[in-house]
């Protein structure tokens, strides 16, 4: 399990940076299927502790028949074969239950799955492993496009209509690199909605082509050069802005190494020179409006090379660049094709107390405001061992900097038209404010986050790769900003911002075996996170309150924006406005109306042959709680957060007339208790003899005979 955040800690006389701990709650995603029977162990079948509770029930019915049946009594044999595989046969009887359960299906319907208790979330697997899949969502909409290795699939997670659309190589180009594979294949690297339709853009095997898509109609291709690569290339950025399209992509392939931020679409074409920045690595971009229309900016986020070559200075250093959108061009021949209002600067996120410099970029999420001052940008940061940071800025902080601040290096007089300055409609940038800006690209002061701390909102040991933002309103009216955080492991860290601080309420592993977060999309309106992989897109509500158990102290305890406690059950915020919540400094504990500790149902009986192994499994759900075992009022089993893990286990070895008794796990945190399992062990023989006989049913028969057939075949 991974580990992290807490509530922000506060020195005196000092700001802190939050360093996060394990999340409150981890959850996994992954459905369970007919198609994928992951309990099936992929290598041996052995003997083995895993945590599986929730075949407690199995493994007590296969004990029944390991030490009680006369019949396997006079199989000896057979249970010497059983016996050391009794949890592997668990996983084989289970997942084979699982697909007799399931009705059969075909086609389309593999590919609409809904998670069993995750109420929601729902995942589309595209026909085929996508290499290099890109992703299009349409914000408040429930379908998804997907680009793949000549095809685009269409899928509605409301309706499950889905398609699938051929964009098959038309002519081959001539690759300067021939012989690899990827050369004869056309993948669609751009899928963007533009003008009526959509934008639909590939390699085209060395030949990029582009194709409008409307209603499903394919128009006639046309050459994609400068909006699709030859190639699949990580480093290519493309925004689409109405009808204009911005590009990071080479034109030809013997432009050389040097990348360029291009304008390829709308206005005339406009390229970087290749001497403002080196060897760059393009992150994110966007257009922000202004008051005035021919004051609208672009700004693109990227890591470049650090020209201080000391052994102590950063390899990379992390900028913003800002360029006018109505940028002419210059006047003269050499610089009537480049843009003529660039400017970059540099992004600082380093902690003031314990001077960590987070200087690799990762990502960036865009939060806009109705004053395009205040919009924010989330910067994800790594450094170089593997920790990360995420700092928040203002674009109003940017535009002073770009603004205000000294040319680097530059000693002479500013001209009238200062460097950066955007001109009025149809005008061209002035020759001598474009000379002293194409030498002297960089400004003085640095961007610094948000005051009054200046210091990351966070920072953790984790490697996070993607970042996504939502704000939630409540019911009070209030606003909270909740960060969806990718690791490099395949899970999501789920993150709110409190008035105390920021706390991580919740891990989601999504995809099984850590398989790579290829996208992740927020849609606003529909409070919907699109999360995708090379095999399969997840749609996953934000508002999962039912994983609090409807226990108000556990609703109230998660801290949970998307949810609150009304009328005995914990609802979302967006189907009633009046629950409960426990957001701010408030005292919450007398929000929840009963006795100290919440008890569960009755003990359950569990009958228990002597000698055999047993284990009692207690559900860990939040990872701030402690959790204690007791056996007849006596604590034997103590877990808490210093190792996170997904249940408390206590194991017991060979069970004896010691071990019989009542069994209870209770969950302690700030205060607050509740007993989550509550057992009796029952001696078995001693059960039965008071029963008078043991009975069997033909369909415990039948499972007995599918474990020994299993045995037999993975034996």
């Amino acid at each position: 399990m991974a580990g992290f955040p807490c509530l922000m800690e506060r020195e005196t006389g000092a700001s802190v940076a939050p360093s996060l701990r394990v999340a409150r709650r981890a959850l996994n995603l992954e459905p369970r299927t007919a198609l994928n029977c992951r309990y099936l162990p992929s290598a041996s079948f052995g003997p083995g502790l895993a945590s599986r509770g929730q075949n407690r029930k199995e493994e007590q019915e296969i004990d029944h028949f390991l030490n009680v049946s006369p019949f396997l009594a006079r199989h000896i044999s057979l249970l010497e074969v059983l016996e050391p595989y009794k949890e592997s046969v668990v996983a084989a009887w289970q997942c084979c239950s699982e697909i007799q359960a399931l009705p059969g299906s075909r086609g389309a319907q593999r590919s609409r799955k809904e998670t069993p208790g995750i109420s929601g979330v729902k995942e589309y697997v595209f026909p085929r492993s996508e290499k290099y899949p890109v992703f299009y969502h349409k914000e408040n909409s429930s379908a998804i496009y997907v680009g793949g290795e000549g095809k685009l699939y269409y899928y509605d997670f409301a309706t499950y209509e889905n398609y699938t659309e051929d964009f098959p190589v038309k002519s081959e180009g001539q690759c300067m690199t021939p012989g690899s594979l990827e050369d004869n294949k056309n993948y669609l690297t751009l899928v963007e909605k533009y003008g009526d339709g959509m934008l639909v853009c590939g390699t085209g095997a060395c030949a990029p082509t582009c194709w409008n898509l409307t209603q499903r109609k394919e128009s006639t291709s046309w050459d994609g050069r400068g909006i699709a690569p030859f190639t699949p290339d990580s480093n290519a950025l493309v925004v689409v802005d109405g009808h204009d399209i911005y590009s990071t992509i080479k034109k030809s392939q013997q432009n050389g190494k040097i990348p360029r931020f291009r304008r390829v679409r709308g206005g005339g074409e406009l390229y970087t020179s290749d001497t403002v920045m080196q060897n760059p690595q393009f992150v994110k971009a966007t257009t922000l409006r202004h008051e005035e229309p021919h004051q609208d900016k672009i700004y693109y986020f990227f890591r470049e090379d650090n020209p201080d070559k000391s052994p102590e200075a950063p390899r990379n250093i992390s900028r913003v660049a800002q360029l006018c959108k109505e940028d002419k061009g210059g006047t003269g021949s050499l610089s009537a094709s480049k843009w003529t209002t660039f400017l970059k600067a540099s992004l600082i996120c380093v902690d003031p107390v314990t001077k960590g410099n987070f200087n690799w970029l990762q990502d960036v999420f865009f939060v806009p405001a109705s004053n395009w001052r205040h919009s924010k940008v989330y910067g994800l940061f790594t450094n170089t061992w593997g920790s990360s940071a995420v700092c928040v800025y203002s674009f109003g902080d940017i535009d002073n900097v770009f603004r205000t601040s000294k040319l680097k290096g530059y000693n002479g007089p500013n001209p009238e038209i200062k460097p950066g300055q955007c001109v009025s409609s149809g005008q061209h940038t002035p020759s001598e404010t474009f000379k002293i800006a194409d030498s002297h690209p960089e400004v003085e002061d640095r961007v610094e986050p948000l005051s009054p701390t200046k210091s990351p909102l966070f920072h953790n040991k984790h490697r996070y790769q993607k970042i996504g933002v939502h704000e939630v309103s409540v019911g009070d009216g209030r606003h909270y900003n909740v960060l969806y955080l990718a690791t490099d492991k395949g899970s999501i860290h789920k993150i709110v911002e409190l008035p105390d601080g920021v706390q991580n309420i919740m891990e989601l592993q999504v995809f099984p075996k850590k398989d790579p977060i290829q996208s992740m999309i927020v849609d606003h309106k529909r409070a919907v996170l699109y999360v995708g992989s090379t095999d399969k897109v997840m749609e996953i509500p934000m508002d999962m309150c039912r994983l609090y158990r409807n226990n108000c102290d556990s609703c109230l305890l998660a801290r949970d924006p998307y949810c609150g406690w009304f009328n005995g059950s914990c609802q979302s915020v967006y189907l009633n406005r009046e629950v409960h919540q426990n957001l701010n400094l408030d005292p919450w504990r007398g929000r929840c109306q009963k006795g100290d500790i919440k008890e569960v149902d009755d003990y359950q009986n569990i009958t228990v042959v002597p000698f055999s192994r047993y284990y009692l499994n207690c559900p860990i759900e939040s990872h701030y709680a402690t959790y204690n075992w007791y056996h007849n009022n006596s604590l034997i089993k103590t877990c808490n957060t210093t190792h996170p893990q997904q249940d408390c286990l206590h194991f017991i070895q060979n069970v004896s007339h010691i071990h019989y008794g009542h069994y209870v796990c209770i969950s302690e945190e700030d205060g607050f208790k509740q007993a989550l399992v509550k057992e009796r062990l029952v001696n078995q023989l001693r059960f039965m003899s008071q029963k008078g006989q043991a009975t069997m049913t033909f369909g415990s028969w039948l499972q007995l005979l599918l474990m020994v057939v299993l045995v037999e075949l993975f034996h």
